[in-house]
């Protein structure tokens, strides 16, 4: 009996119509199924999500486009382990849309889920050791294979964009759990593609060096690559954080959207002066209070001026002190701050205000008085191309560079 259902639904399964794959819904369990038991790992699958148990991990991919020789899918993967959520896109073109989405899957599986493999699975990675704020911090790297498209360069290990790059990625190093950089190169003729991110933030001075590495190509025909790196912190010198996980995302989230009301309720001159000692009472963290008031302005301007190109870098100068200088994405805090402040205003949590802080962070930046200067001497048309030099901030004694 049991026999005669099964042999029956699988003949209504084989004179089923295939599934429009053109459909955002299709394509999407289409993804999933094929991700399904390539992982190297136990998984089981919840909704349209793989949940990899053994490694607490989950994958959830997101159909960004699809159509009947080409897709596009965004992949969210997270583990609490990180510290971070890992977000990686992937293209594919095929001769229809089931293999487009094939060469979707395979560029994700081969290169991106590659290095996570190796960062899981407890093989041995490449060790490095760093000085951020007095403190020393041992890591181990994970490079993933390249993934190549076209008449590319024929090699699959990471390495030879790893021993390019170490060196400037080392100093982006602070206290992270996880630093994830991914590498990215094309040439076709004379246009050349070069793009470095590290934790989905694009560095142009490391993008510059990519790009250089694409000029080395034969010119002549269409080639790219593309490669990751896992570098993942040690337990014994990571520093607490204490925005760290889920719960600490939701709590930064809140102390930036008061910190943000705040702002807006400083109506005179008076109550801003006194807007940062306020800002310490409230947040109960002296550091992100301070981080609060000279960031977020400088974040908001520069997301409305973004025809200038500007520092990966801040100086940090407290009283009586020599100024530090620090990458952006080595500070704990700089670019949570960011993504909870857009975040918040995404969500609609400012309701009608929100334009009016946008403005009013904006409008307090050093930032924007540089851009009032330009306009000013030069026009609207100095800004683009424009380069911004690393920002000063004036910190007090207690402020602590995590």
């Amino acid at each position: 009996m049991k026999w005669n259902m099964l042999k029956r639904n699988r003949e209504e399964q084989n004179n089923s119509p295939d599934p429009d794959l053109t459909k955002p819904d299709a394509a999407l369990r289409h993804v999933v199924d094929s991700l399904q038991g390539c992982l190297q790992t136990p998984q089981r699958v919840e909704g349209n999500q793989i949940y990899c148990p053994d490694w607490q991990m989950t994958i959830a991919p997101q159909i960004e486009q699809v159509d009947q020789r080409g897709a596009v899918v965004n992949f969210h993967v997270s583990a609490p382990q990180w510290g971070k959520d890992l977000f990686e896109c992937c293209a594919g073109m095929g001769s229809d849309t089931k293999q487009a989405l094939g060469m979707v899957c395979g560029s994700f599986l081969f290169s991106f889920m590659d290095g996570i493999v190796q960062m899981e699975s407890g093989q041995d990675g490449e060790s490095l050791e760093t000085e951020f704020a007095g403190k020393i911090h041992r890591w181990k790297v994970y490079l993933s294979n390249i993934v190549g498209m076209g008449n590319s360069p024929q090699t699959e290990n990471a390495r030879i964009y790893w021993d390019a790059l170490k060196e400037e990625v080392v100093k982006r190093l602070g206290n992270q759990k996880l630093c994830f950089v991914k590498v990215f190169l094309s040439r076709s003729g004379e246009n050349i593609t070069g793009e470095c991110r590290i934790d989905d933030i694009k560095s142009e001075a490391l993008s510059s060096m990519v790009a250089d590495l694409a000029k080395e190509w034969d010119p002549g025909y269409f080639a790219s690559h593309k490669a990751f790196f896992f570098i993942r912190q040690e337990e014994e010198t990571l520093q607490p954080y204490p925005y760290a996980g889920r719960q600490g995302w939701e709590i930064l989230r809140e102390k930036v959207r008061t910190a943000a009301l705040m702002f807006h309720a400083s109506e005179d001159q008076e109550q801003y002066e006194t807007l940062p000692e306020r800002l310490e009472q409230a947040l109960g963290d002296p550091t992100l209070a301070a981080e609060c008031y000279s960031f977020l302005p400088e974040i908001c301007a520069e997301n409305a001026f973004d025809q200038i190109t500007y520092a990966e870098t801040v100086e940090i100068l407290p009283q009586g002190g020599k100024a530090v200088t620090c990458y952006k994405n080595q500070l704990a805090d700089y670019w949570p701050l960011h993504n909870a402040l857009f975040s918040l205003f995404e969500e609609g949590a400012f309701g009608d205000a929100a334009n009016d802080i946008y403005r009013e962070y904006i409008s307090m930046s050093a930032i924007y008085g540089v851009v009032c200067q330009i306009r000013e001497k030069s026009g609207d048309d100095a800004m683009k191309g424009g380069v911004l030099s690393a920002l000063l901030f004036n910190v007090d004694t207690d402020f602590e560079i995590r």
